[in-house]
C-alpha cells in the first residue's frame, strides 16, 4: 500500500533548515481535536494497520486505503454523514493538519479573501485545482460496494485484533453485552429494516401485548421503522473507557439472545480464551446452555438478571426468609457519575467570605429540609442484598449457579425483589455481584451517546452497506478516541458527551507550523517571529524568494480555478 503521509516532528532541525534559507510549507492552525486525533492514530502504525486490513473492494488501488479510513473516520468526528459535506470536513477538520502539506495546503485568494485549499491528489488524473484529496463520491462508492457482512466481519475480527496489538484491552476482561434499536425514515427502501410498535417509552410491543393494550395505550403508542444492534462493550472496573469489541446490525424483528452469543463464540474463536473474563447481560439473552458453555469452555463468567417467574429465583426466595440468612447493605453510586467541569478550578482557594457564605448557605438548607419546606434531599439507592450459593435448579444451565437476592430495606416480605444470577461461584459475599451487574448501565448511556451526540442513526442513505459502514466507523471513531483520552491522562472526559469534549479537547491558542524534508516544528507568534528575527542576513534573500514563488503560485492557481 502506499506509504501514509506522515511527518516527524523535529524543532531542531526545522530551525536549522529555516536558517538557512530552506522550508517547504508555512501553515497558520487553530489546534484541533480532529488534528490530534489522527496524530494520535497514524503515530504508532495503528491506521496503517486498520487501513491494511480493511476489505478493499478494488482491484486498483490509485487512492490509498489510509486516505479512505482516516476520511470516513474524520467525517464521524465532525458529526457529518454525509459524504457530499467531505468538502467541508477537509476545510474545517484537522486532516490537512496531522498528515502535512502532501495531502493539502491553504492558500487565502488576495482578490477575495477567501481561504481556498489545494490539494494534489493520489492518481495524477487532476487537471484542474481540486478542494480534497479524492473525490467525495469515490469514499461513498468505497463504502457501498464493501459488503455490509465484510465490513461487520473486518471490525469483529482484523479491528479486535488490532485492538489487542496496541494494548487497548483491559486485562480484567469486562464486557457487556446488550441489544438497541436503531431507528430510520419510514422508508421501506432501506434494506433489511422492518417496522414495528413501539409504546411511548420505545420498547417493543408484541402481539400479546398489543392486544392486552387499551386503546389509550395504543394511540401513545406509534409503527416505527427500525435495525437492531447488538453489541459487545469493553470497560474496567471504573468505567475508564468504553470500547466497542462487537458489532452486528440485524432487522428489528430479530430475537438478540442467540446472535450474542454467537458473537461470543466468534470472539473466542477469533481472540482466544482469557481475553473475555467477565460478561454482564441483562435478563434478555437467557440462556442456560449458552451461559453453561462460555463458563465450561471458555472459563467467562456471566453475571445476568433473572426473571420473576423463574424457579431458580422462587427457590432463593424460600431460602433467603431463613433466619440465618446474612443481608448486606450496599449504597449503589450514582450511575454515571458527573463529569468533574466546574465553572472555577477545583484546586484554586476560595475568599474568606466565600467560604462563610456557602457555610450559611448550606445551614439555612438544613434547617429548611428539617422544618419541612424542602423536600429532603434525595438519597443515593439503598439495597439489601443476600447471595445463595450454588444452585442447580435452572435445569437448562448443567453448571452451578450463585443468585444474589435483592431488595430494598423496607421491603421485608419480598413482594419487589429481584436477583441477579452468575457462575463466579467462588465469591462469598453478594456485594461485588450487584457492583459488577451495575456497570450494565454504562452501556445504555453509550447508546444514548452515540445517538444523541455523535448522530449515530442519522442516515443519507437506504443502502445497508451504507447503513452498515456509518455504524461501525462511528463506533471505531467513538472508540480509538476514548483510547487517545485516557493515554492522555484525561479519562474523566470519557464520561462526556461529545459536545462537551470537543469544547475541552480544543484549546484557544493558534500556531504557526513550519514543514520542512518530512520534518516539522510548532510555533507560537512569539516563538515563530523571534525565530524569523534571527535568520542571517544572507538568507533572507532566499526565503524572500521562496516566499514570493509560493505566493504567486497561489495567485496563478486561485486564476485558472475562477468561475467564468
Amino acid at each position: 500500500m502506499p506509504p501514509i503521509l506522515l511527518y516527524e516532528q523535529n524543532r531542531t532541525y526545522v530551525i536549522e533548515k529555516f536558517h538557512n534559507g530552506h522550508f517547504d510549507y508555512i501553515d497558520m492552525v487553530l489546534e484541533a481535536p480532529q488534528r490530534d486525533f489522527f496524530r494520535f492514530v497514524a503515530s504508532s502504525l495503528l491506521l496503517e494497520r486498520l487501513s491494511e486490513s480493511y476489505p478493499w473492494p478494488r482491484k486498483k488501488e490509485e487512492v490509498p486505503r489510509w486516505l479512505f479510513v482516516a476520511s470516513d473516520m474524520a467525517m464521524r468526528l465532525h458529526g457529518n454523514h454525509a459524504f457530499h459535506g467531505y468538502p467541508w470536513v477537509i476545510r474545517t477538520g484537522g486532516m490537512l493538519s496531522a498528515f502535512g502539506p502532501k495531502l493539502g495546503t491553504r492558500h487565502t485568494d488576495k482578490a477575495t479573501g477567501e481561504e481556498r485549499i489545494e490539494c494534489q491528489g493520489f492518481n495524477g488524473k487532476n487537471d484542474y485545482p481540486r478542494q480534497t484529496p479524492c473525490d467525495p463520491d469515490f469514499l461513498r462508492k468505497i463504502a457501498k460496494d464493501t459488503p455490509a457482512r465484510q465490513q461487520m466481519r473486518w471490525f469483529n475480527e482484523d479491528v479486535q485484533k488490532i485492538f489487542r496489538l496496541h494494548r487497548f484491552l483491559d486485562k480484567a476482561g469486562i464486557f457487556i453485552g446488550d441489544g438497541s434499536y436503531i431507528f430510520v425514515p419510514d422508508n421501506e427502501h432501506y434494506e433489511g429494516s422492518v417496522k414495528m410498535l413501539f409504546d411511548e417509552h420505545n420498547h417493543p410491543v408484541g402481539k400479546e401485548r398489543e392486544q392486552k393494550m387499551t386503546p389509550a395505550e395504543l394511540k401513545r403508542g406509534q409503527w416505527r421503522r427500525c435495525y437492531k444492534m447488538i453489541s459487545l462493550l469493553h470497560t474496567n472496573e471504573a468505567g475508564d473507557f468504553f470500547l466497542y469489541a462487537g458489532l452486528r446490525i440485524v432487522p428489528g424483528n430479530e430475537h438478540e439472545c442467540p446472535i450474542l452469543w454467537e458473537m461470543v463464540d466468534e470472539f473466542v474463536s477469533v481472540m482466544g480464551k482469557g481475553v473475555i473474563k467477565d460478561l454482564i447481560v441483562d435478563r434478555g439473552f437467557l440462556d442456560g446452555e449458552a451461559i453453561a458453555k462460555a463458563k465450561r469452555l471458555y472459563g467467562i463468567d456471566v453475571t445476568i438478571g433473572v426473571r420473576r417467574n423463574m424457579n431458580v429465583l422462587e427457590d432463593a426466595m424460600g431460602l433467603v426468609k431463613l433466619p440465618e440468612t446474612r443481608w448486606e447493605h450496599y449504597t449503589r453510586d450514582p450511575p454515571e457519575p458527573p463529569v468533574p467541569f466546574k465553572r472555577h478550578y477545583a484546586d484554586a482557594p476560595r475568599p474568606e467570605k466565600i467560604e462563610k457564605r456557602e457555610a450559611t448557605r448550606q445551614q439555612t438548607l438544613a434547617t429548611k429540609r428539617a422544618t419541612g419546606e424542602l423536600p429532603p434531599a434525595k438519597e443515593p439507592e439503598q439495597i439489601m442484598a443476600a447471595r445463595v450459593k450454588e444452585l442447580t435448579s435452572w435445569s437448562s444451565c448443567s453448571v452451578p449457579l450463585d443468585l444474589v437476592v435483592c431488595r430494598s430495606p423496607g421491603d421485608q416480605a419480598l413482594e419487589e425483589a429481584w436477583g441477579i444470577l452468575s457462575t463466579a461461584v467462588h465469591e462469598q459475599s453478594a456485594i461485588p455481584t450487584v457492583k459488577h451487574y451495575h456497570l450494565r448501565v454504562g452501556i445504555e448511556e453509550r447508546h444514548r451517546h452515540l445517538k444523541g451526540f455523535w448522530e449515530l442513526d442519522d442516515f443519507t442513505s437506504p443502502c445497508f452497506a451504507l447503513v452498515v459502514n456509518q455504524i461501525i466507523f462511528t463506533v471505531l471513531t467513538y472508540s480509538l478516541l476514548q483510547q487517545q483520552i485516557l493515554r492522555q491522562a484525561r479519562k474523566a472526559l470519557n464520561r462526556a458527551t461529545k459536545s462537551r469534549l470537543m469544547e475541552q479537547l480544543t484549546p484557544t491558542a493558534d500556531h504557526i507550523i513550519v514543514y520542512t524534508d518530512h520534518y516539522y516544528a510548532v510555533f507560537d507568534k512569539l516563538g515563530y517571529t523571534d525565530m524569523v528575527l534571527d535568520v542571517p542576513e544572507a538568507a533572507r534573500d532566499k526565503l524572500r524568494k521562496i516566499l514570493r514563488r509560493k505566493r504567486a503560485r497561489s495567485r496563478v492557481v486561485f486564476a485558472t480555478d475562477a468561475s467564468p
